[in-house]
């Protein structure tokens, strides 16, 4: 895996930048953007579908956020995400709330560079894939990279839990 440089002319979003900032190595994937979701990053990338991580945000009772980081053939089961959390009871995040909260727009939130540093909660099944990739923060921009990078990138605001499960059909 390469690491960015700044002279490539690609996409330099918050969460780029703070992946640089670390010297994690990834790599950029860019692509058209029209329907703002992970089964798009794969149609138009390619990318495994169960590689390509969503974040999301979530709201506890309590009224704090979370970031949700769940692969892109699952959904997260807010029972699981609420007991990683402590919260009694979490529910998806207003769409409304979702750039006022993280800063960025649905279909391009990262995990990184958020307008505040939010909690993050990683699906425990993404430790064993090779490689991942998250939005860059920007709509077709996506950083691909190990997901213990990942990790180490989200520092202590990172926990890893099982929140995933299968998508309702």
């Amino acid at each position: 895996m390469t690491k960015n440089s700044g002279e490539k002319k690609e996409a330099f979003t918050r969460a780029l930048k703070e992946l640089a900032e670390k010297n994690l190595p990834y790599r950029v994937m860019t692509f058209e953007a029209k329907d703002k979701n992970a089964e798009e990053v794969t149609r138009e990338t390619g990318f495994p579908l169960g590689q390509v991580v969503k974040t999301l945000l979530v709201r506890g009772i309590s009224k704090k956020y979370y970031l949700a980081l769940c692969p892109g053939d699952k959904q997260v089961g807010l029972k699981a995400m609420a007991k990683a959390v402590n919260e009694k009871i979490v529910e998806m995040a207003d769409r409304e709330e979702v750039p006022k909260i993280t800063g960025y727009f649905i279909g391009g939130v990262s995990p990184l560079g958020t307008h505040r540093p939010l909690p993050v909660v990683m699906e425990s099944s993404i430790l064993n894939l090779p490689e991942i990739a998250v939005s860059a923060g920007q709509w077709g921009c996506q950083a691909v990279l190990r997901p213990r990078d990942l990790l180490s990138a989200l520092g202590a605001r990172a926990s890893v839990a099982p929140i995933a499960q299968p998508v309702n059909g």
